[in-house]
């Protein structure tokens, strides 16, 4: 995957969006659950539990790597993995957490930017880029290393804390029957996107 020009302003744009959303997210974040009783070090803590945080920078450091050489994450299987996981945040906040997550303030607009923005600018930046056809079936399961590695975050944070960042994974309230069909589907749709992105990415580069 290589900047084209359309491409380079999509990375400039997600880079730029992306970057200043999480900051003011962090910053607004940090002060009220320091105000809820939690250290400093708890409240940061609190704040990478989520995976929209954790996805969001992701994309940063992938638009950072291609435009600058900063971060050696722009190889085509962290492109996917990127893509695939920022469409499926935009997915489960819509459908799962939406109708229950009310912000306010300067949050209403990182709220917008971090679950509805930068998938939209992150998906033109990576079908606008140039595909080499250097994706294959074999790199199917990599997808899902990014977010099986936030759930075994997740059960050992939980584990030691009791909290839980999503209700939706929530063990102790769900149970393995609540709990496991949502995960299952989760894993499911990224591997059925991760497949098409393969596909494109191969189609892609048989038209170059």
């Amino acid at each position: 995957m290589h900047l084209t020009q359309s491409s380079r302003l999509f990375a400039i744009l997600g880079l730029v969006l992306g970057a200043i959303a999480t900051a003011i997210s962090f910053y607004t974040n940090i002060p009220e659950q320091m105000a809820e009783g939690r250290s400093l070090w708890g409240a940061m803590f609190h704040f990478f539990s989520f995976y929209t945080n954790w996805t969001n920078i992701l994309l940063v450091l992938i638009y950072l790597d291609l435009l600058k050489g900063f971060s050696g994450l722009s190889s085509p299987v962290t492109g996917v993995t990127g893509l695939t996981s920022i469409i499926m945040v935009m997915i489960v906040y819509h459908l799962l957490l939406s109708a229950t997550h009310h912000p306010e303030g300067i949050d209403v607009v990182t709220n917008i930017v971090m679950h509805y923005l930068t998938p939209v600018i992150f998906a033109l930046f990576w079908f606008t880029s140039h595909h080499l056809g250097q994706l294959n079936w074999s790199d199917l399961y990599k997808f899902i290393l990014f977010p099986l590695a936030f759930l075994v975050f997740t059960y050992v944070k939980a584990a030691i804390t009791g909290e839980y960042p999503y209700d939706f994974l929530n063990y102790s309230l769900n149970g393995f029957s609540g709990v496991a069909p949502i995960i299952a589907a989760i894993v499911v749709l990224i591997l059925f996107m991760g497949s098409l992105a393969i596909l494109y990415d191969n189609k892609a580069s048989d038209r170059s």
